[in-house]
């Protein structure tokens, strides 16, 4: 976009425009007065990610009137690690609709992090809009039960808390459950000190801890997150030994899952993860030669064309097709045993 009358910056070299960023998504997206955008998605907002926060600043009044911002993450599967993108935090102000503000940061986004990201993934319920730019519904996501979870359902031994309450040993003990169990266990996002400092305070999502008889944290689960996730477990979180009677606890109600954990759920229905887009070439390849121990080998990426190899035979699928066929909904029968149905909790979502 060439529009000499907007600027294009980021909230890192701007942070005078936070409130008004703020203003602008929470106006747009009709959030209530006692909600907070940035204190939900405080990994998204917070001033470490300002840099990767870009908005349109209209030079004639000062005014913000376009915002888009992605939080480049890690995630990892059998120790193996793939840098991706989250996008969110997507707004325009309504008089400025069809100059293409949106697509202006989209496309700049897209680029500033086509080097290291392999996947861009997004939440919204607009299919056609960012399907021009290459996203495509992938992913498979399971809800296990139909109960809606309240407080007054907590199961036994579980108490209501949130990360910003914990005291120093709980919350210790449960990043090293996070990084014990679910980063050793799903396709998942790892969490790293800088995160886990920004979740601590994020006191819009409830959470449920179990201790073992000698006061170690040993289970919990999530709940909410501010006008989002209501009602819905959307992470959870045990030692290795103690998954099996978590879910069983948990199944009847609302929680989300992978797909590859369609067998803990009476629910068979399966739901889209996320919009994703393929990202850096070289990085997908990489990440999927070692999940697969090199039995599945990119060799183009061209246009909308995906070639592979997989067990020396080649093939070819349209990046939708192969997204799907690597991280569900249903991912080929081929595909399926490398586990890459992505869980990408609520706490992490965008």
């Amino acid at each position: 976009m060439n529009d000499s009358s907007f600027s294009l910056t980021t909230l890192s070299a701007n942070p005078e425009y936070f409130e008004s960023v703020i203003a602008l998504i929470e106006r747009e997206f009709h959030y209530s007065s006692e909600l907070s955008f940035a204190r939900d998605f405080a990994l998204l907002m917070d001033p470490l990610n300002f840099e990767n926060c870009y908005l349109y600043v209209d030079t004639t009044t000062n005014q913000v009137v376009s915002h888009l911002a992605l939080c480049p993450r890690v995630m990892t599967k059998n120790n193996h690690q793939i840098k991706v993108a989250f996008i969110g935090g997507i707004a325009t102000v309504k008089e400025y609709r069809g100059r293409d503000l949106f697509k202006g940061l989209m496309n700049h986004a897209l680029n500033e992090h086509s080097k290291e990201c392999a996947l861009f993934i997004l939440w919204s319920e607009i299919t056609g809009l960012y399907e021009k730019f290459g996203f495509h519904l992938s992913g498979g996501l399971i809800e296990t039960g139909h109960a809606v979870f309240t407080n007054n359902d907590r199961p036994v031994g579980f108490q209501k808390t949130t990360f910003k309450d914990l005291s120093p040993k709980d919350f210790d003990s449960l990043r090293s459950v996070y990084s014990q169990f679910n980063e050793k266990y799903f396709f998942t996002v790892i969490r790293e000190e800088k995160e886990w400092s920004i979740i601590k305070e994020m006191t819009s999502i409830d959470l449920y801890i179990r201790k073992n008889p000698d006061g170690v944290l040993e289970q919990y689960f999530c709940v909410n997150k501010g006008r989002d996730l209501s009602n819905i477990i959307h992470e959870i979180g045990c030692l290795p030994d103690q998954y099996l009677p978590l879910m069983k606890t948990l199944q009847r109600f609302k929680t989300w899952l992978p797909e590859s954990e369609l067998s803990l759920s009476s629910n068979k229905d399966i739901f889209f993860t996320a919009f994703m887009r393929l990202g850096n070439y070289q990085v997908l390849k990489e990440f999927l030669q070692k999940t697969s121990d090199g039995a599945l080998e990119l060799y183009d990426m061209t246009g909308d064309q995906v070639k592979f190899k997989f067990e020396q035979k080649e093939y070819q699928a349209t990046h939708q097709d192969f997204l799907q066929y690597l991280f569900g909904p249903r991912p080929s029968v081929e595909f399926e045993k490398f586990l890459l149905s992505p869980y990408i909790t609520g706490t992490d979502s965008i």
